[in-house]
């Protein structure tokens, strides 16, 4: 509001300014702060144009108390037709009353029909020099362009949580009311950026806590959960305990809790932990700062990003699934089966029964197991499922290994140069030299390490055309067989006599290869 204010200072007042925002974040009230800046008469009743109004003139009193006879609130979404327009903007010729503007602040204006647009845009074209327009809308987008050209434009942000927060701390003070600050954050929280929003809810808590703001009270009210549980699940994911945490989710039903905010929530905690993970702990503040930190320790960046990819999608599917716990305990078992380095635990699985077969029974005492039919093999290392000794092909290999993520990435685009006493060197070409960096090197040693051995070691160069790297060599595939479709369309009979007849064109841009 810097901008705004500057110009109340300077005297640079345009005839109409138009507010913009979500619900709740203060556009009517701003436009009654301005109403009293433009018409402020000063503690001493001379006072000017000022961006202070001081609130104890005649003129802020009586625009606080909703009685100022030159500040005309129109509520649009009521009042959208034509002829209400055309009535409202016939007063705008005549000069002030008792006021220095005559100040209309129309709400909600996107609710106007197109006709009542129509009729105030002369007004806003040539406005008298005593009239200011302050119009206010969540939805600027459906305003005509015609208007939205002749205003002055102000986008209000978001309250943040934390703001918001602190903001009814500051209530809660003045009234004396007992909190915790716990249940603040929630509340702040479920705020969305909206002060009204927040406002009502802390009415409600205040009056499902008997006069009192606990945070155990907050989120029975609300249906979410403290912070403390979330860290629980992710402790849980990030020792890989299935079993502790299909436990706490159950728990979290017996709470009755809203599994699609707990997702919402989930999301935001791990979004402050990749905040950790790449600007360090002083990135996040507040009473949960200290488990944020030993969350990010105990997580790679890569399980971070992904497990807030699945909340998000989770959270997105909650309404397909059977039901809302089912659909939070397979999210959080997605997480849990896609976590780095996850693997089950076959040990503590219980033994199953083999099915009888009729078979087995009947074979010969001294038959080789391995070839009854139906026999399970022996569980083997990845080492021995491995594809055959790597012979210097390193694009067949790559594709034969069908490594994925960040080390597959850089495999793709990697040449093979030599092997040589445990070491292999690889080249990658300028454009891709990003994939180079440690953390992707490690990844594609993890990967190569079963192949290699576990003491395999990576020299990678930047430089190189990357011509016979995995990824060139698919993309030269492709082009070909674009090429050939397009040839394959081209010689087409049928496609042939309608270019001849009609004058057809090829549009290749349509073209795509059948897929083998």
């Amino acid at each position: 509001m810097r901008a705004l204010a500057n110009a109340l200072d300077t005297g640079r007042i345009h005839h109409a300014y138009l507010f913009t925002g979500t619900r709740g974040v203060g556009k009517t009230t701003l436009a009654r702060i301005l109403a009293k800046a433009l018409n402020c008469l000063g503690v001493d009743g001379n006072g000017g144009i000022t961006s202070k109004p001081c609130g104890v003139c005649a003129a802020c009193k009586d625009i606080d108390a909703g009685r100022f006879v030159d500040l005309l609130e129109v509520d649009a979404a009521t009042n959208t037709k034509v002829d209400e327009m055309r009535e409202l903007l016939e007063t705008a010729q005549y000069a002030p009353v008792s006021g220095r503007y005559k100040v209309y602040i129309i709400d909600e204006v996107h609710m106007l029909s197109k006709s009542a647009f129509n009729a105030m845009l002369k007004t806003l074209e040539e406005p008298p020099g005593h009239v200011e327009f302050i119009l206010a809308t969540t939805d600027p987008q459906k305003l005509p362009i015609t208007v939205l050209s002749r205003c002055l434009q102000f986008n209000l942000k978001n309250l943040a949580p934390a703001l918001l927060a602190t903001h009814l701390a500051h209530i809660l003070e003045t009234e004396k009311i007992p909190f915790e600050p716990a249940a603040l954050d929630m509340l702040g929280r479920a705020g969305e950026g909206s002060a009204r929003d927040a406002l009502s809810l802390l009415d409600q808590a205040i009056a499902y806590g008997a006069g009192e703001v606990k945070a155990v009270q907050v989120a029975t009210m609300l249906g979410v959960l403290d912070q403390t549980y979330l860290f629980s699940l992710l402790q849980q994911l990030a020792n890989g305990d299935a079993k502790a945490l299909l436990a706490g989710i159950a728990g979290l039903g017996e709470r009755s809790v809203s599994f699609e905010l707990t997702l919402k929530d989930l999301a935001g905690v791990l979004a402050r932990v990749a905040l950790v993970q790449s600007a360090g702990a002083d990135a996040v503040e507040g009473p949960d700062a200290l488990r944020i930190v030993e969350i990010a320790a105990q997580l790679s960046s890569d399980d971070v990003q992904l497990f807030y990819q699945i909340a998000l999608l989770g959270r997105r599917d909650l309404a397909l699934a059977p039901d809302e716990q089912s659909g939070f305990t397979m999210t959080l078992l997605r997480m849990l089966s896609y976590k780095e380095g996850a693997a089950v635990n076959l040990e503590s699985a219980p033994a199953v029964k083999p099915i009888s077969t009729g078979i087995s029974e009947q074979m010969p005492a001294n038959a080789a197991p391995s070839k009854a039919i139906g026999a399970v093999p022996d569980v083997v290392s990845y080492a021995t499922l491995s594809a055959a000794p790597f012979d210097g092909d390193w694009p067949q290999f790559v594709a034969a290994q069908n490594m994925s993520g960040m080390a597959g990435m850089l495999a793709r685009q990697c040449e093979f140069k030599s092997f040589d006493g445990g070491v292999l060197e690889l080249s990658v070409p300028d454009q891709h030299k990003h994939l180079a960096e440690k953390p992707y090197q490690e990844k594609l040693k993890a990967s190569l390490a079963p192949h290699f051995g576990g003491n395999v070691k990576l020299n990678i160069k930047i430089g190189g055309a990357g011509d016979v790297s995995l990824a060139a060599t698919e993309d030269r595939a492709r082009l070909q067989s674009q090429a050939d479709a397009e040839a394959a369309i081209e010689a087409d009979p049928f496609i042939k006599n309608l270019q001849q007849d009609f004058g057809a064109e090829i549009n290749r841009a349509s073209i795509r290869p059948a897929q083998p």
